[in-house]
């Protein structure tokens, strides 16, 4: 549903970056697994600053409500962390979802890493089930144990757009106290070298090696 969604499919757009941090690598990857509510502390900067911060009258940077959503685990120690894409419509869009078809939200707000012109393609390769489960909870990030984390997160922009990023990471051990941080960006291989660039560059400043996130 994330990765053969679509006609050509995915591809990684260069090398990844590579970086260590000073950290035992079961602290990242139990992050991706089982802490999904790190969210409201270590990104609270996102209620808070940019396009992030944008609020309606009377509403705070407080970064709860996005938490609204459904966590999946795994006896085998995989995870989902799925949003509530009704709240990314009505605040993103301003259309009320409650209106709308499966067709209708897919073009409203296109997944992540694809535009409103791929969504068609869709329904070619993903099931009535799987369309009905991208349009309602859709899953954001995942971890696979024990030490990969894959997201597929939307970036707003200052002209009121969207920008999709999807990045894999991995965790690799370098000792009891430090990891080496990789970071796959992928790209739709149909997706056109301006919203490549955009994709590629927003990524890294967001989850690369000087990212923000």
């Amino acid at each position: 549903m994330l990765f053969c969604r679509s006609d050509k499919g995915m591809e990684v757009l260069g090398p990844p970056q590579r970086f260590i941090v000073n950290a035992n690598w079961k602290t990242a990857g139990e992050q991706s697994a089982a802490d999904g509510f790190h969210t409201l502390t270590l990104h609270r900067w996102l209620g808070e600053v940019g396009n992030y911060a944008k609020k309606g009258e009377g509403e705070t940077a407080d970064l709860s409500p996005e938490m609204i959503g459904v966590e999946i685990s795994s006896p085998h120690g995989h995870a989902l962390r799925c949003i509530d894409l009704a709240r990314k419509i009505k605040r993103l869009t301003g259309l009320d979802p409650a209106e709308l078809t499966v067709q209708q939200k897919l073009e409203a707000l296109p997944p992540a890493g694809m535009t409103a012109d791929m969504v068609e393609q869709l329904a070619r390769n993903l099931t009535e089930d799987q369309l009905n489960v991208l349009t309602s909870m859709p899953p954001q990030v995942g971890g696979m144990f024990p030490n990969i984390l894959f997201g597929f997160v939307y970036i707003p922009q200052p002209d009121g757009s969207v920008v999709g990023s999807m990045t894999l990471h991995a965790y690799v051990p370098q000792g009891p106290d430090k990891l080496e941080f990789v970071n796959w960006v992928f790209a739709e291989k149909d997706a056109s070298p301006e919203l490549r660039d955009k994709m590629l560059k927003q990524t890294i400043q967001l989850f690369g090696t000087s990212g923000m996130v």
